[in-house]
């Protein structure tokens, strides 16, 4: 018999088989943007801090100390100042210009304690359309108790006490309007000035100098200045 031919075949590798050496990738940090996050970081929570303290800071604005008739003529001792914590959105007077307010007139009451804008007063008070200021001397008894208001529709009385005063007979009447109110003297004498028409004026004025004279609240808080 003829022997098969023998095929060598290769001895197999002494050692494990080499691995391919793949090297470890590292994280690319772009340091920029690092401190860019932490300077932001830092500024947000700067604004927050900032936002805080400004909610919380208080301010000085300017308060009515006494009670304020409309139409009245503000003196310094009227006004005060107090702080105020937080309501921005609330319309006020800083108090370093309460000064600025000492003269002009009140547009409308205001009560104690009551926060003030530069709207509740004006520089002066003019009369309506085709009027002219009269000043009307009256003592209680000559208004009602119940008070006058400015804006207040009126009606100026002769009285007379049954005699005709500077050639006007006992119920001849002026209608007008209350533009002011001065303060009530030692005597209980008080002058109110009315928007009255300028053709009854002087008639009205003489009258008012007899002391024969009532004022009539026909409309309290009528149609003030725009009547």
């Amino acid at each position: 018999m003829t022997a098969a031919p023998q095929t060598e075949v290769p001895a197999p590798p002494s050692g494990p088989p080499a691995r391919e050496e793949v090297g470890a990738v590292k994280p690319r940090r772009n340091m920029r943007l690092v401190l860019l996050g932490i300077a932001l970081a830092v500024i947000f929570a700067l604004l927050a801090v900032w936002a805080v303290n400004r909610a919380g800071e208080a301010r000085s604005v300017v308060v009515v100390a006494n009670d304020v008739r409309a139409g009245d003529e503000i003196r310094a001792s009227d006004l005060a100042t107090t702080r105020l914590r937080g309501g921005e959105d609330v319309r006020t007077v800083p108090a370093s210009r309460l000064d600025s307010l000492v003269g002009r007139r009140a547009m409308q009451a205001l009560p104690a304690g009551s926060l003030v804008t530069e709207n509740n007063f004006e520089q002066r008070i003019s009369p309506r359309s085709g009027d002219v200021i009269v000043p009307i001397a009256v003592t209680a008894g000559q208004y009602p108790a119940s008070g006058l208001e400015r804006g207040d529709v009126v009606r100026v009385v002769v009285t007379g006490g049954g005699q005709s005063v500077e050639g006007l007979e006992p119920g001849t009447s002026f209608d007008g309007v209350v533009l002011a109110l001065g303060p009530q003297g030692d005597n209980g004498t008080m002058t109110v000035d009315v928007s009255i028409s300028s053709g009854d004026a002087a008639s009205a004025a003489a009258a008012s100098g007899t002391g024969r004279i009532s004022i009539i609240n026909v409309a309290p808080g009528g149609t003030g200045q725009e009547g």
